[in-house]
């Protein structure tokens, strides 16, 4: 019987603090939920004011240097409404010319003028007896910006009778009250007087923590004295909050009651009891023969290999059976692991290989290009020769950056185009042109499709770059080359080089609708992009743009014993 009420006790302790738990969140729950409700009518009115005040704050911005109209504006505007009664722009220097009242008024001695220009963001005030209106508003400051600098502020005001939870005057009979602050503590409105609205807020917690504390529900020592239950909400987040102080009484709480510890002494004797019957029972014969097989689990799973075997200290039978099965398993992924990392590596071995010979036959090509060219006698012969084993070299690039990389499945546009530009070079050199040569090239992976493509555009675009520079008399041809981001998703070719007015003419000229245009035109258009062309300060300007394509990862290996190598990324067709 003794063993049996151990558990019966234990489950006894649970419910009871599930009931304890649960009747108090709900408390909770409704008290927060009720404050929130109450809010619910001032939250309206200040969202009301934030929104005519921005409002007001782009109309400002367009007069400033007309106080008379911007006054008109300020004055109509309140004429229109039944909720505000002031509204103003007060400059940074405290000078304020433009207001619904027309008069020219000087803020700049004001402490809430000073606290607007130290925070200069949107606030909340209260002026018991405003400086124009002689009445109890709520005041809301609203920045204004012109090329990032502080302009001044547009200020509205709000009667404090409207924004003081009018709905609910007389609830502090019942012992509840509603305070709301700004987000420097400030009481900005409350059901009762502000003067003894400041006595009922909690004495330990600090005037600016309110907004810290935003849906917490709490017991404490009002600023009186007096015991009661605290709920704060959000009216406008971040800015102003609402402190629903309720007579403990009337919260109907049962926190802090010693007369709980009388059912729950029990309880928590079984469970006491029930826990070293379960430390002596199944602890001893289940539970640590489960977290040793769990951890062995988890050190496999995360990559240890020196000595993944499961050793048990005196398991039942049962156990001992899970222990072989285990250590079998794991014999059997240990040798599955060797297979595989001697396929990916010899398949690692044949790709470099494949791009190393591909990239050794395109040099060849171009070498025996280069031969003919040097022969031939015709400039157009060896014009075309040129533009062919300069495209040869590109891919010729693409796959020798394939054979250096460790990740076979895309290729470094800085290392594919500053070669390229290296080449560029050549060309020019042999030429025995003198050209300035600059680039600005980010390094971004780019899958083998579109890095074959774009080294073909490259190609073309510097060959006629090379072709078309010139300079002004005295000065050195220059070209230069960006290859960057444009957006999250979008990237951005650009050569640019210098033009003269008598360029040289020792450099063939290619027709606009010649070869060279046209495969341009197809590699833009493979890039699924689009270019740009002008002239002008002496430059002639080629831009393409197009959309950055996402290497498909391959999924993770079973294998993989570094998470941050269980992806790699898909290689595309050779």
């Amino acid at each position: 019987m003794s063993l049996a009420l151990f558990p019966l006790g234990a489950i006894a302790l649970w419910q009871t603090n599930q009931v304890i738990d649960s009747s108090t969140q709900l408390s909770q729950e409704i008290i927060l939920a009720e404050t929130e409700r109450a809010a619910s009518a001032e939250r309206r009115l200040l969202q009301r004011a934030i929104g005519a005040a921005e409002g007001l704050s782009a109309l400002v911005f367009t007069v400033l240097d007309d106080p008379t109209r911007c006054s008109t504006i300020m004055r109509d505007f309140i004429a229109q409404q039944d909720t505000f009664i002031f509204a103003g722009f007060i400059q940074a220097n405290g000078i304020m010319e433009c207001a619904s009242a027309g008069e020219v008024m000087d803020f700049s001695d004001r402490p809430a003028f000073a606290r607007a220009m130290e925070t200069r963001e949107q606030m909340f005030e209260v002026n018991r007896a405003g400086t124009v209106t002689q009445r109890s508003v709520v005041i809301i400051s609203n920045p204004v910006e012109i090329d990032g600098v502080l302009a001044g502020f547009v200020s509205l005001s709000v009667p404090n009778d409207l924004t003081s939870f009018p709905a609910l005057r007389g609830s502090e009979e019942l012992g509840l009250e509603y305070v709301a602050l700004n987000q420097e503590g400030r009481i900005l409105s409350a059901t009762s007087d502000l003067d003894r609205a400041g006595k009922l807020l909690p004495a330990d917690v600090a005037p600016a923590a309110f907004l810290d504390k935003a849906g917490e529900t709490f017991i404490g020592d009002a600023i009186d004295g007096r015991s009661r239950v605290f709920a704060v909400a959000d009216i406008i987040p971040g800015q102003v909050v609402v402190v629903g102080s309720w007579a403990k009484d009337q919260a109907a709480l049962g926190l802090g009651s010693g007369s709980l510890w009388v059912p729950l002494l029990f309880p928590i004797l079984m469970w006491f009891a029930g826990i070293m019957v379960a430390f002596l029972g199944l602890h001893r014969l289940v539970i640590r023969h489960i977290y040793d097989l769990r951890g062995a689990m988890r050190r496999f799973a995360l990559g240890e290999r020196e000595d993944p075997k499961l050793k048990l200290d005196d398991p039942p039978a049962e156990f001992e059976v899970l222990e072989t099965s285990f250590n079998r398993m794991v014999q059997t992924l240990m040798h599955a692991e060797e297979q595989a990392e001697k396929d990916i590596e010899e398949k690692t071995i044949l790709l470099r290989e494949i791009h190393h010979r591909v990239k050794n036959n395109l040099q060849l090509i171009a070498s025996i290009m280069n031969m003919h060219a040097r022969v031939a006698t015709a400039p157009e012969a060896r014009a075309v020769l040129s533009q062919l084993q300069f495209r040869v070299r590109g891919l010729a690039t693409v796959h020798q950056t394939l054979n250096s990389t460790s990740d076979e499945s895309s290729v470094d546009t800085k290392n594919l185009l500053e070669q390229l530009v290296r080449e560029l070079t050549s060309v020019a050199n042999n030429l025995k042109r003198e050209v300035k040569v600059s680039t600005d090239i980010m390094s971004i992976q780019l899958g083998q499709d579109q890095a074959i493509t774009m080294s073909m555009l490259a190609a073309e675009a510097l060959t006629n770059a090379v072709k078309y520079v010139g300079s002004a008399e005295g000065e050195v041809p220059s070209i230069s080359v960006s290859f960057n981001w444009v957006s999250e998703s979008s990237l951005c070719f650009k050569v640019v080089n210098s033009i003269g007015s008598d360029p040289d003419q020792s450099a063939p000229l290619i027709e606009p609708g010649g070869i060279g245009s046209r495969l341009m035109r197809a590699f833009v258009s493979q890039l699924d992009g689009s270019e740009t062309r002008e002239q002008s300060d002496g430059k002639y300007h080629y831009a393409v743009s197009f959309p950055f394509a996402q290497v498909t990862p391959e999924p993770p290996k079973p294998w993989a014993t570094d998470p941050a190598q269980a992806y790699r990324a898909k290689p595309s067709s050779l």
